[in-house]
Parts: C-alpha cells; structure tokens; sequence
C-alpha cells in the first residue's frame, strides 16, 4: 500500500510538472533550465525579395545576441524562429499561423512587403500577437475604415509620408515639375507610393504628362520607358521592388532614357552592386532611413562586419531596430505575454534605434516624424546629400 501511495504522488508531480510547462508558453524552459521567450520573425529567405529577407534576420540576430547577453528580456533568453515566407502572402500567413498557434510566439517581426502586410493584417487582429513590421503602406496598419489595425505596427515613415518626401524633392529641390510614373500596378507597396506622390505634385502645380504600368512577372520595359522617353517628362517616378528597379535601369540605358529617377528604398544598398553598372545607376535619387556618417549605426555596423565579413545594407538596422521595439514593448507593458507586449507598443516613445528616434502614434501605430536622409546614385557610387524634410510636415 505505502509503495502504491508513493507511486501515486510521484505520478501527481510529474502530471503537474507536465501541465505547468504547457501553462507557460510565453515563457518555456530550455534544454539547459534557463527560461526562453520566442519571437517569431516571418521573412522572404529564398524568395524575389530575399536580399531583404536575409538582411532583416541578420539585423534581428544581432539585436537578439546583444539582448541575450545583457541578461535577455524580463529574465528570459530570447530565441528567434525564422520561417521563410518566400515573398509569398498565402506562405506568410500558413507561417504566422503555425508560430502563434503551435511555437506559442509572443510577438512576431513582419517582413517589408506591403502585400504581406495586408495580407496578414486581420489575421494578426484575430490572434491578437504583434506583428512590427516595415510594410510601408498605410492600410497594414489601419483598416478602411479608418480604425486601427490592434495587432499591426510599423516602424518606419508609411508610403503616404515617404511618396510626399520625393515628390516635394524633385519638384521643390530638383525643380521638376514635369513628371512620368512608371510603377508595378499589380504591388500595393508601389500602388500606395504613387497616389500620395500624385497628390502632392499637383497641390504644388506640378504635372504628371504620362503614367505607365506593368505588372508582377514583366520582365520587359522597354515599351514603356520608350514612350516615356517620347514624352516631355523631366523626371520619372518609379517606386518599384528592387529586382524590377535591376531590370529597369539597364532597359533605361538601352533605350537612351536620361532622365532622373526619384524611387523608394529600393534604391538603396545593395541595389548599385546588383546592376553592376556605373553609367546605368547615374542620376537616380531616393531618400534613406539614415546617413552612413551618423554615430548611432556604428556599434550595429561594426558587429555586422565582424560577424559577416561585408557591410550591412539598410534592411540591416531596420531589422534591428524592430527587435528593440519588441524589447522596449516589453519593459513599457511589463510583461512579455502577448497582451502586455502590445500594450507597450502602444507607449513607444522617443526610443533611439539605429534608424532616427522611434515613436509610435497609438492612432495609426506608424512612427511619428521620423525624417529621410536624401542619396543619389552617381555612377555607382551613393552620395549623401544630407537630410531633407518638406515644409508641409513641418507644420
């Protein structure tokens, strides 16, 4: 009998030990004993925007090493599950489904694809677990009726503030004012950066004379950049991915298209070295995140170089920068479950990552005036042409 009852009660702690452990998922141990915390991180690894993919996770694992050491968030290590979405909405959401319900994640790091975005919003909404991304278009954060998006937060300027920053340039800096738009109709990133462009060029008395489109798969824009070269357009617009951006400056210079180009971040590093032609990146202008010179990149840049032996493109900090929002979420909501950590969004103020000071509007869950370091590309080679901010935001 007394061996029965010993058995019994080794039983019942065993049992409770099991249940404990699946009461705390937001907080599980490791092999080694030590509490973890896991944050999921849904990025393109293999697919068209995979540069991007790869360069976001470098950054997250830099941030994630440097919290570890410092003793991780509230007590747990940090681990970071990486799934790789292919640059594909359908895979995103299969992905963010089986991290939230099966990985147990408290927050999860979103790609910088706006369709993702979109895609993921009210799913995000529905499971209520965080998702910090750099889907840039405004409505992955807020619905059509104009209520916010409780799950979705973004971490840089939306499209409708960044499509005003390089219209206001080349019309106001530049003195443009006759404009071609050349975008993939099919990208809701590119969709939502033309229609604020658009409506800031004509509020200034500036004239779009021709628009043409394409749409995802093309590979061919010689049509299209012909009839914008027979046109009187001074300046083309073309805030596409950066794989098609590859393909359209070389037709550029095959069909003796020498106009500028203003375009989004795609502009950016590594795009020049993935031309690999000097004359065909000439007069290209788009705005950054930050400027290489400033002193707050230089700890990121430099464990980037020693850990990867090149030098980290923007997607680098950003992606950075997204894991301390998660971290700052955590100490501002006071806990690392779900619901407290999407409370602490909601607090994010003037937290200083590594692209500007970062504060997130409780109303559109966007960052708040943030400002653009302005590049142009010059044979290749990126020339910082210092910060710019139009006077409307200003205001």
């Amino acid at each position: 009998m007394k061996k029965f009852t010993v058995i019994a009660i080794i039983g019942l702690f065993l049992i409770g030990g099991i249940f404990a452990g699946c009461g705390s998922s937001s907080n599980p141990s490791s092999s080694n004993g030590a509490k973890e915390i896991l944050i999921g991180n849904l990025q393109d690894m293999s697919g068209p925007t995979s540069v991007w993919g790869n360069a976001v996770t470098r950054g997250i694992e830099l941030a994630v090493e440097k919290l570890n050491a410092q003793g991780g968030l509230n007590g747990s290590k940090i681990r970071l599950l990486t799934m790789d979405t292919k640059g594909d909405v359908q895979e995103s959401i299969k992905a963010y489904t089986r991290l939230v319900d099966q990985e147990k994640a408290v927050a999860v790091i979103g790609p910088p694809v706006s369709n993702i975005g979109i895609g993921l919003a009210p799913i995000a909404d529905s499971k209520k677990v965080a998702l910090v991304g750099s889907f840039a278009d405004p409505r992955a954060t807020v619905a059509e009726d104009g209520k916010v998006h409780p799950s979705m937060f973004l971490i840089q300027p939306s499209t409708v503030q960044y499509g005003e920053i390089m219209a206001s340039y080349a019309i106001e800096k530049l003195g443009l004012k006759k404009i071609a738009i050349f975008y993939d109709q099919s990208n809701a990133y590119a969709v939502s950066l033309v229609a604020p462009f658009k409506e800031y060029a004509k509020s200034v008395g500036a004239e779009i004379v021709i628009e043409q489109v394409y749409s995802r798969g093309d590979k061919d824009f010689k049509t299209q950049l012909s009839k914008i070269k027979e046109s009187d357009a001074q300046v083309v617009y073309a805030p596409n991915y950066i794989q098609d951006l590859v393909i359209t400056v070389k037709q550029r210079k095959q069909v003796a298209l020498e106009l500028p180009f203003v375009g989004g971040l795609d502009f950016a590093p590594p795009f020049a070295s993935l031309v690999n032609d000097g004359e065909a990146t000439n007069n290209l202008y788009f705005a950054n995140n930050f400027s290489d010179t400033e002193p707050q990149l230089a700890e990121v840049r430099n464990a980037y170089k020693a850990k990867f032996n090149e030098d980290p493109i923007n997607k680098v900090y950003l992606g950075y920068d997204k894991m301390l929002v998660i971290a700052e979420a955590v100490k501002k909501g006071g806990g690392i479950t779900p619901d407290k950590i999407l409370q602490g969004l909601n607090q994010i103020k003037d937290l200083q990552g590594t692209t500007g000071k970062i504060t997130i509007s409780p109303q559109t869950h966007q960052p708040i005036g943030l400002s653009m370091v302005m590049y142009k590309i010059a044979d290749g080679k990126y020339v910082d042409l210092g910060r710019y901010v139009p006077a409307k935001h200003m205001k």
